[in-house]
Parts: structure tokens; sequence; C-alpha cells
């Protein structure tokens, strides 16, 4: 199973829950929470996530923009 860092230096793989970083646009929205769905190969847009408060939408960013919550 990948393993990726949070920006907290927290692990997390795919089906985690995570939180976005605060300086995100989509966290001052207030999509701040969702779950780990996958990876990509660039190094850019490495973790894709699956938003709890936009279900139609995946967000990807770079694992270091996201943290594990539990």
């Amino acid at each position: 199973m990948e393993n990726f860092t949070g920006y907290d230096g927290s692990q997390y793989h795919i089906g985690s829950r995570v939180e976005l970083h605060p300086g995100t646009d989509l966290w001052m929205r207030g999509a701040r929470y969702g779950v780990v769905i996958g990876s990509s190969i660039t190094e850019r847009d490495r973790v894709k996530i699956q938003l709890d408060k936009l279900p139609n939408r995946k967000f990807s960013c770079s694992e270091d923009q996201l943290r594990a919550i539990s």
C-alpha cells in the first residue's frame, strides 16, 4: 500500500480520511475534509480525494497539501 506524508508529518494512504491545508481555497470555502481515492503518476497531482461537501467533485493535489485525521 502506498503511503503519503501530510503537511504535519502524519502518514496516510488510499482510503484514509484527510483534511485539506488551511491555505487552500477549497478549505476557506468550507470543503475541508475528504477521503483519499487514488494517486496519479505526476508529482504535482499526486493524491486524489473525494470531498465530503462536494460529492460530485474529485480534487487532486500534492501529498503535502493534506493531513490525516482520525
